[in-house]
Formats: structure tokens, C-alpha cells, sequence
């Protein structure tokens, strides 16, 4: 039985940390130890927009220490990431490059899509309940510390996802200058998180029945760690009257309270708003979720649910959203993907091409919604501006311009390429995704389906 060492390197809003695991197909992931560092990035980003040269330099050397432990430990193979911590600074590039030259590790920033795609798959590999809950119906919120996400489940799939910029950090620097101004700092977070809670709640989960909530977090892992502790029975199930007697992180005896403040009220909030009484806490955070993706990806650990038709269930319901003709848009998957499929000696492309190609499919349409005259620009900008889980920023670019040019004429390389710095290989599957896609469509050009069976 083979068995790799792998290290996950998070580089976080509220400091570094290491876990280093034992993955194998027959004894699945094992953790053998996690090593954390406190340090503020998040806070010194929302607060100045970049990362200090005081700052970068205790990056660079606990980085450094990590490198260390990882040859005590005998370590194959690691990765590092980074989300919202780097992600929003305006000097990550030089930050990244700079860990590069110093430490020689290569950080990776996430989108915020990819981020909360692999906590999904952590959450499938190592909580037990998770199965189930999503197919009665529940809410999982994610809580970072730039932003919550609301992905909701229901009969085993993904319905809808959103993104709202209520992280615990953010809120915390934000609202941190009137603490010393007010009788009652708790509600004046409320307040805060009252106004787009309710528009959101309104919007998406009103027609909802909620009856689960899943709640993610920097902070839950502490919190659960701490209500453990308590209650030596407690194994992450909490009903919604009980969690909102947790008046403050103090309460819990937690320290950082600043932080830890908004993610209590946030989950107290977004449980009376759903009147949803099951909370579950989850102890995952963005290590364990990276290594549950390198289990998938290297050594074939599959998570019990295909995460595959969430990606494409999540396009199908954008696609309803916009009214488009979904008769038509499934003759036309059907269409592309078999010709994908039949003609693979000629393009070479494979599983995850294949997903982009059907997600294009999805949403070639969409733009009908707003303009009948320019449904490709419209079409390029709907998918541009909406977040599709568990696609990179350059995955949805691509689709995106398959999108623009089914109907447009085609732009060749060298007039693009300096206008996005566009990679060649990024180029060709665009091109090529765009020809399948041309072909299909025309196929079903009267919205008919008169083209039902073919060969390629």
C-alpha cells in the first residue's frame, strides 16, 4: 500500500497554518499534526489594502519553519494556498513573488469560487451527515474574513450559491473605530448585517424551506473546539435557541473577540431569519479541504457525492433564471457532447473540458434576457459578473467567450492576445469549444429538437 506524506500550507486572514497528513487508498487521510501561527494579514488588508514589508517578512519566516518540519516529517508532496488573505490585496503579486524568492514555496490565491468548492468536498469526505442533510434541504454558510457564502442543497444538488461581503475581519475593521461610541457593540454589528441578510434572505430562501444549516468557518473550528469542552457529548449539533444564549465570545471563553463576534451573530441571525432550529458546526477549515481535493485528484479517494452536477445543476438553474428555452439548451448538450465524445482523437481534450463545454451549453442564451439584438455580449457579461462554484476566475472566462463568439465572428490569436493576455493554450480550447458548440446549436437552430440521435 502506498502511502504519501502531504503537507497543506494555508496562508490566512488570521494567520498561518500547516496540517500534515498520511493519504492512502486503504487507510483513506489520516492527520499527523497541525502547526498555526497567529499573525493579522486580514485585518492589515481591509484596513490598508496591502500587505506591510514587516508583515511579508514574518510570512517569509515562519514559511521558512514549515519548510523544516516538513523534511522531519518526510513530506512527498505539498501545496500552499491562500483566499480572501492575498486575494484582495493590491500588492499580492509582488507578496507572491517575493515568497517565491525567499522561501521557495509557490502560494496559489483561489477564487473565491474554488475556496468554498473544496470546503464542499472537505465537508463530504469527513462529515457523516452530509449526504443526508443536503437532500432534505440545507443551508451551508461559510464564513471567512472577507465574506459569508450561502449555498443551498436540496434532493442531493446545488440550487443556488451567493456571495455577500460580511466576513468577520471586514466587519470588524470596519465597525471597530465606534465601538468605544456605543452603549451596545452587538447591535450595532445587527444592524450591520441586518440589511443585507434580509434582501438576501428575501430574494433566494424565503420560498425555501431551510432545515438544516451547516455553518463553515475560520472561527468554527475554535468555537466547536470550545463547546466540546463544555459538554464532552457534544459532537457538532446545536439547536438554534440554544446557540443564540451565546451572547459573546467571551461567553464561550474565547479570547479575539472582536473576531469571533460577527460569526456568532451572523449564525444567530441567519437562523432566525430561516427559522431553521438544527445548526451543525464544522471543524473543516481550508487545509483539510485541500488535502480532500488532492485525495480526489492523485490518490482516487472519491467523495460519496459528484460535485460535478452541483457545477452544472448551479449553470442549469442561472440558465432558468434567465428565462431561457431549456428544451432547446438540452438537445444542445446532448448535441456537443456527443460529438465531444466521439471526435476526442481530434481535439485531445478531456473530463474537465468536457464540463466547461456543457456549462457553455447551459448558457448560451442567457443573454436573450436582456438584449434579443446582442445576445452574445450579453451572454459574455452575465457569465462574467455571475460566480459559479467551484470554477477559477480563467474556467469562466473561457466559457464566457465560447459564449461570445457561437454568434459573433470568431477573433483570431494575435488580435486578442494583447488585449487580455491570453495564453495560447487557453486560446485553442476556446476555439475549439466555440466550433462544438457552433455546430450543436446550429443543429438546433428552430428550437425544435427535430435533430434527436447522430453519430460523429
Amino acid at each position: 500500500m502506498v502511502i504519501t506524506t502531504y503537507a497543506a500550507i494555508d496562508v490566512g486572514s488570521d494567520g498561518l497554518s500547516m496540517k500534515i497528513y498520511e493519504v492512502s487508498k486503504g487507510k483513506g487521510i489520516i492527520e499527523l499534526t497541525h502547526i498555526r501561527h497567529k499573525l493579522s494579514i486580514g485585518s492589515e488588508i481591509f484596513a490598508k489594502h496591502q500587505i506591510t514589508y514587516k508583515t511579508l517578512s514574518e510570512i517569509c519566516r515562519v514559511l521558512k519553519d514549515f519548510k523544516k518540519i516538513m523534511e522531519e516529517y518526510k513530506v512527498t508532496s505539498y501545496q500552499a494556498y491562500s483566499g480572501d488573505a492575498l486575494r484582495e490585496a493590491s500588492n499580492r503579486l509582488i507578496v507572491l513573488d517575493q515568497i517565491k524568492l525567499q522561501t521557495d514555496i509557490k502560494v496559489k490565491i483561489l477564487s473565491n469560487s474554488e475556496q468554498r468548492f473544496l470546503y464542499y468536498k472537505a465537508i463530504s469526505m469527513k462529515e457523516s451527515y452530509f449526504d443526508d442533510l443536503i437532500d432534505e434541504g440545507a443551508l451551508i454558510v461559510d464564513m471567512s474574513a472577507g465574506s459569508v457564502q450561502f449555498s443551498f442543497f436540496r434532493h442531493g444538488v446545488l440550487e443556488f450559491t451567493q456571495n455577500l461581503k460580511l466576513g468577520s475581519t471586514r466587519i470588524n475593521e470596519l465597525l471597530h473605530t465606534m465601538e468605544s461610541e456605543v452603549f451596545h457593540y452587538n447591535e450595532l454589528i445587527l444592524d450591520y448585517l441586518d440589511k443585507d441578510l434580509t434582501t438576501f434572505y428575501n430574494l433566494y430562501l424565503s420560498q425555501k424551506k431551510v432545515r438544516h444549516i451547516i455553518a463553515v468557518g475560520s472561527n468554527l473550528p475554535e468555537i466547536k473546539a470550545r463547546l466540546s469542552e463544555k459538554d464532552p457529548e457534544f459532537q457538532g449539533l446545536i439547536s438554534r435557541k440554544d446557540f443564540e444564549k451565546i451572547k459573546n465570545a467571551s461567553h464561550l471563553g474565547l479570547a479575539h473577540m472582536d473576531q469571533i463576534l460577527p460569526t456568532l451573530l451572523l449564525f444567530r441571525k441567519i437562523g432566525a431569519l430561516t427559522k431553521c432550529n438544527d445548526l451543525y458546526l464544522s471543524a473543516i477549515d481550508l487545509c483539510d479541504s485541500m488535502v480532500a481535493d488532492y485525495a480526489e485528484r492523485r490518490e482516487k479517494i472519491r467523495p460519496a457525492h459528484d460535485f460535478s452536477k452541483d457545477i452544472i445543476e448551479s449553470a442549469k438553474n442561472i440558465a432558468i433564471r434567465y428565462q431561457c428555452d431549456m428544451a432547446h439548451i438540452e438537445n444542445v448538450v446532448y448535441l456537443a457532447t456527443e460529438i465531444f465524445d466521439n471526435i476526442r482523437k481530434l481535439h485531445g481534450l478531456g473530463k474537465r473540458e468536457r464540463l466547461l463545454l456543457q456549462i457553455a451549453v447551459q448558457l448560451h442564451d442567457c443573454g436573450k434576457y436582456i438584449s434579443m439584438g446582442d445576445v452574445a455580449e450579453c451572454s459574455y457579461r452575465i457569465i462574467m459578473a455571475t460566480e459559479i462554484i467551484g470554477l477559477s476566475t480563467e474556467e469562466r472566462q473561457i466559457i464566457a467567450n465560447a459564449v461570445r463568439y457561437n454568434t459573433t465572428e470568431f477573433v483570431y490569436y494575435q488580435e486578442i492576445a494583447g488585449e487580455i493576455g491570453m495564453d495560447r493554450s487557453v486560446y485553442l480550447l476556446i476555439a475549439k469549444l466555440t466550433a462544438i458548440l457552433r455546430i450543436a446549436n446550429a443543429m438546433d437552430r428552430s428550437h425544435y429538437q427535430k435533430v434527436k440521435n447522430m453519430k460523429a
